[in-house]
Parts: C-alpha cells; structure tokens; sequence
C-alpha cells in the first residue's frame, strides 16, 4: 500500500521536547538576516542587483556550489527564516540563474529530508520540527483517503510547510519516485513565486 500508511504505526504524534538548540538557531537566523538585510540595503543591492551579482561572480564556481548546500541544508536544519535564501538566490545570481540554483538546492534536501526520516524515524522528527505543527498535518495526511493527491496539492501551494511535509512523506510508505515527480513538479512554482515577490517587495522598500 503505497498511499498514507505510516511506516511506523498509525498513532504517530511527538511530544514537546528540549527546544534549545532550536531557539539558539532561530536566534542566529534571525540576527544573521537582519545583517544580510542592512548589508544589501547600505550597498544598494536591493536596487541594483547586478552590483551585488558581480561581486559574487568573482568567487567562480564555490559561489553557487556554496549557495546550493546552504539551501539543501534549510530544508532540513531552517537558519533563515521562511524561504529567505531563494530570494538571496535570485537577488545574487539573477532571477532565472538564482532560481536555478535555489530549486536544485531545495530538490537534494528534500530527499535527504526524506530520506533521512525513512531511516530514523519519529525520533529524528522530534529533533527537527515543531511537535504542534507535525501533528496537526500529520493528522490531516494520515486521515487523508488520498495522501498522494493531498501531498501534492499541499507541495504546490507556497503557504504550505513544504519541508515538513517531505519529513512526513517519509514515514509513510510512499515510493520515492512518486515523492520525487511530485516534488520536482510542485516545488518550482510556488518556490518561484514567493521568492521573486520577496526580492520585488524588498527592491520597492
């Protein structure tokens, strides 16, 4: 059965754990976007780009090759806050490029996302993501007739906890090349819009 079975057992809830580290991140993140953000503003990157996108060129190729982990790892460790980087992206690599680079990012920590749950389980979840948040999808998927149709159209729609919902796809016994296509499918348009409306609202500011 490859539609919304837990791999585990049907009863799958976390319970609130030590929160520590995750505030000692969000804290971290926090200040670290207000830099960047007071950084791009003080140079003028937010109303020419291209100043910004030239500086990055001279680092070569460990410019995007950097850029594409850090994303990958805010998939599944979140440093900045609400899909900040793929406006980063787009803002120093250009919007097309930016995005390019941002969607491959995010395709390599969602399976390892993915992955990573399937293998450890609720006990990695409990490390990762918020108790409340989890429950309260997990009980929606789980009681879902159709995960997989559910899955994606949540994967589409950019207000959705994209990440979380990769964990969660992982404890079920969803294949993954289903889980794939329906990333690869879902993920560049909401991804796509919500950054370049970002850059575009930061540009007016």
């Amino acid at each position: 059965m490859e539609q919304g079975t837990p791999a585990s057992s049907a009863g799958v809830s976390l319970k609130q754990t030590n929160t520590k580290w995750k505030t000692v991140v969000l804290v971290f993140g926090t200040i670290l976007l207000a830099a960047i953000v007071l950084f791009f503003f003080q140079h003028n990157y937010f109303k020419d780009p291209q100043r910004l996108q030239r500086l990055i060129a001279k680092a070569g190729p460990f410019g995007p090759l950097v850029f594409i982990i850090f994303q990958a790892i805010e998939v599944i460790v979140p440093i900045l806050p609400g899909g900040v980087s793929g406006s980063l992206g787009m803002l120093c690599f250009g919007t097309v490029v930016g995005f390019l680079y941002s969607y491959i990012g995010v395709i390599i920590g969602s399976c390892a996302a993915f992955w990573l749950v399937r293998k450890y389980g609720v006990r990695l979840l409990a490390k990762l993501v918020d108790p409340a948040l989890f429950n309260k999808y997990y009980t929606k998927l789980h009681d879902s007739k159709n995960f997989k149709k559910l899955f994606a159209i949540l994967i589409f729609l950019p207000i959705a906890p994209d990440d979380l919902l990769c964990m969660i796809a992982g404890l079920t016994k969803m294949k993954f090349k289903t889980f794939l296509i329906i990333i690869l499918l879902g993920k560049p348009v909401s991804s796509f819009l919500y950054s370049y409306i970002l850059v575009k609202g930061m540009a007016l500011i």
